[in-house]
C-alpha cells in the first residue's frame, strides 16, 4: 500500500465537506449497534474519576462526551481532530451535556500529537487508523503521550467482514470490495494487535464486536456504497437490482447487515530502571 494514499476523511477543507461529514457521523452514531459499541468500549477503557484522557480523531465528539462523564469533574479529556469544523460540533455536544468545563478541543495530527510525554492516563483512537498510510506513527505517538501503566484503546472495523442479506452474493462481494479499497486501509482491524505489540505495548488484548442491524439503521450507509461500487466499475443496472432486493427485504423484516470491528487494548509498560551497582566491598 502506498504511503501517499489518502481519503476524503483526511481532507475536510470546505464548510460543505465538514457539514456532510458531521451528518454522516451523526447518522452512524445514532444507530443502535453503534450506541451499544460505544458503551462496550467505555467498559474496556475502565475510566476512573480524575483521569486525563485524549480522544484522537474525535469527530463530532460522541466518545469525548462519554469519556468526560466518566472521568468526572476532577478529570479532563482532550478531543483532537484535523478538522476545526468537526471540533465545533464536539464543543456544542459537550456544552449540551454539561461537561464542557472538562473538555478541551485541539486541532492536530494523530501522527504528531501536540502534547508532552506522559501527559495522559488514557488514549482512545476510534475509526481513525484506517485513514492513515502509516498507522504505526500514530500508535507510537499514543504510547509517547500516555504515562507508564496507562491504557491505549484502538478501535477499527475490518470492512471485509461486511455481510448483507439478501442480494446476489457476487454483487455483494463486489460492493464490499469497493468499500474496502476506497479506504486507505479498510482491513486495518485485523492488524491492530500486531501493530500495538510491535510498538511495545504490554498485555495486548483483542475484543471483536459485531455491529448487527435488522431494523434498517444502516440502510443509509449501505445506500452510499452504491456510488462507491459504481465508481469501481459495477454496472448501475446491477446495483439497482441489488438495492431493490435489499429494500424489499427490509420492508418485510428479512434484511440483515453486519460487520466486525475490533477493540485492541494495550498497556504502556513501566520505564525500565537501570540496574543498581553493587557497593564495593
Amino acid at each position: 500500500m502506498s504511503t501517499s494514499r489518502s481519503d476524503r476523511w483526511t481532507a475536510l477543507n470546505t464548510s460543505r465537506a465538514v457539514r456532510d461529514a458531521a451528518d454522516r457521523l451523526r447518522q452512524l452514531s445514532a444507530t443502535a449497534s453503534e450506541r451499544d459499541a460505544r458503551r462496550h468500549w467505555l467498559v474496556l477503557l475502565d475510566l476512573r474519576d480524575g483521569e486525563r484522557a485524549v480522544d484522537i480523531g474525535a469527530g463530532i465528539g460522541d466518545m469525548t462526551v462519554d469519556i468526560a462523564r466518566h472521568v468526572g469533574p476532577d478529570g479532563a479529556v482532550h478531543a483532537l481532530d484535523l478538522s476545526p469544523g468537526l471540533l465545533h460540533h464536539t464543543r456544542q455536544r459537550a456544552a449540551e451535556a454539561g461537561v464542557l468545563d472538562r473538555v478541551a478541543t485541539d486541532t492536530g495530527d494523530a501522527n504528531a500529537l501536540p502534547y508532552g510525554d506522559d501527559a495522559f492516563d488514557v488514549a482512545l483512537c476510534r475509526w481513525v487508523l484506517l485513514h492513515l498510510p502509516a498507522p504505526q506513527r500514530a500508535i507510537a505517538e499514543m504510547r509517547r503521550v500516555v504515562r507508564p501503566g496507562g491504557r491505549v484503546l484502538c478501535v477499527e472495523a475490518d470492512w471485509e467482514t461486511l455481510i448483507v442479506h439478501p442480494g446476489d452474493p457476487d454483487v455483494t462481494r463486489r460492493i464490499a470490495h469497493a468499500n474496502v479499497e476506497r479506504q486507505v486501509d479498510g482491513r486495518i482491524g485485523r492488524k491492530l494487535a500486531p501493530l500495538l505489540q510491535s510498538a511495545g505495548f504490554s498485555n495486548v488484548s483483542v475484543t471483536p464486536l459485531v455491529d448487527l442491524d435488522r431494523s434498517g439503521d444502516w440502510l443509509p450507509f449501505l445506500h452510499t456504497r452504491l456510488d462507491v461500487a459504481a465508481q469501481a466499475g459495477v454496472p448501475l443496472s446491477t446495483l439497482h437490482q441489488w438495492w431493490k432486493a435489499i429494500e424489499s427485504a427490509a420492508s418485510h423484516g428479512e434484511y440483515l447487515f453486519s460487520f466486525t470491528q475490533y477493540g485492541v487494548l494495550g498497556i504502556v509498560p513501566p520505564v525500565s530502571q537501570p540496574a543498581r551497582a553493587e557497593s564495593p566491598t
